[in-house]
């Protein structure tokens, strides 16, 4: 089933309303029904891990939210095994978890803020996005591109 982004009009008859909206839900049944390849991940990060696996730490959904956790100090500098396409959304429980700014290969984090190659230390409550380009879900890992980050202000 498609749904038509153009669709109700603004001169639709009000009776065909109830039409329109059991289309998206049932669409969205269908999405959610069948996993909808997003998920959400509770993830603890021990001290000293610089490096996260697809399959092991992560599940690999499509879109994966992460509640991430440090129980130490750990500056996470690659992704391994993400195919491309792949959506990861950190959502930082504490400060103990740095994220390490590199080049374009081998699952590395390529990260949008100056100064290039540094680290992003994130706070409770602040958000990472990131989108991977180029990995296949094996050997190749690609690079992991920010795709936003929002600094909690509170």
């Amino acid at each position: 089933m498609t749904l038509d982004a153009n669709a109700p009009t603004d001169q639709v008859e009000l009776a065909e309303l109830p039409s329109y909206i059991r289309e998206v839900k049932a669409a969205l049944n269908a999405l959610l029904g069948s996993g909808g390849d997003i998920g959400f991940t509770d993830l603890s990060i021990a001290a000293g891990v610089t490096s996260l696996s697809i399959g092991t730490d992560l599940t690999g959904y499509g879109v994966e939210v992460v509640k991430v956790t440090g129980t130490g100090v750990a500056t996470l500098a690659t992704i391994l095994g993400g195919t491309e396409g792949n959506i990861i959304i950190f959502i930082f429980q504490d400060s103990n978890i740095d994220i390490t700014d590199g080049v374009k290969s081998d699952g590395k984090f390529y990260l949008n803020q100056l100064p290039a190659l540094s680290d992003f230390t994130p706070a409770q409550d602040d958000i990472l996005a990131i989108v991977n380009i180029g990995g296949d879900g094996a050997s190749t890992y690609g690079y992991w591109k920010e795709l936003f980050r929002t600094i909690s202000v509170k």
